[in-house]
């Protein structure tokens, strides 16, 4: 593939979609992963019909293991990403209180670390081109705390940490990494949180020096 390439993780139909048609606008090869293989099959149809360049594997990101093999086959496929979209999470309507310390350590494994499992994979080959993207999806929770989403707030908040700290330690590098925080509900129907002007944002980002990116957005 003589193509740029990005690879999301956490495929769905909101943000991580209208990424994948953003950057494919801009040439990018599209690599997708998530544990829903009927989604998965299914953005690539879509994106085949848009003659855009896209291949899926499976994986579930709280399962280190599993990311990696996934991600290995993928630069097998496809060669190693120019761009890396971490958006993948675990959602539960659940009361902090409510809680367990096996609980939020079985959620953090999706919604932290997964994000540094795919991060460490990408790394190498980016350092060695001293150039590359890492963009991870935030949300409102790491700014304020709901307590009735206790462990996605601990999650978010804890991604935003990591966020922060691989922008500093990457930095003078060439690779960039940086959070985009939504802070509201994603919908089309919506003037600020539409996935198309959020992913407009990821370009954005990606586009941006990296003497000039802050380690986070928030819109």
């Amino acid at each position: 593939m003589d193509n740029k390439l990005i690879a999301i993780i956490g495929m769905g139909p909101g943000i991580s979609y209208s990424v994948a048609e953003r950057f494919a606008k801009e040439g990018y090869a599209v690599a997708m992963f998530s544990r829903n293989e009927g989604r998965l099959s299914l953005f690539h149809e879509l994106l085949e019909k848009q003659l855009i360049y896209s291949r899926y594997y499976l994986a579930d990101a709280g399962k280190p293991a599993e990311l990696r093999a996934a991600m290995d086959k993928m630069t097998r496929d496809m060669g190693h990403p120019d761009v890396l979209v971490y958006n993948a999470s675990r959602f539960k309507t659940l009361h902090i209180l409510e809680e367990t310390a096996e609980s939020i350590s079985e959620d953090l494994l999706t919604n932290v670390g997964g994000a540094l499992e795919a991060v460490k994979m990408v790394l190498p080959a980016m350092k060695a081109r001293n150039q590359g993207t890492i963009l991870l999806t935030g949300g409102g929770l790491a700014l304020h705390p709901n307590p009735g989403l206790g462990a996605l707030a601990i999650g978010k908040t804890g991604l935003r940490s990591l966020a922060a700290q691989l922008h500093d330690s990457l930095a003078g590098t060439g690779i960039k990494a940086a959070t985009i925080t939504v802070a509201g509900f994603v919908s089309k129907d919506s003037p600020t949180h539409h996935p198309d002007r959020i992913a407009e944002l990821y370009w954005q980002l990606h586009t941006t020096p990296a003497d000039e990116l802050e380690f986070e957005v928030v819109v």
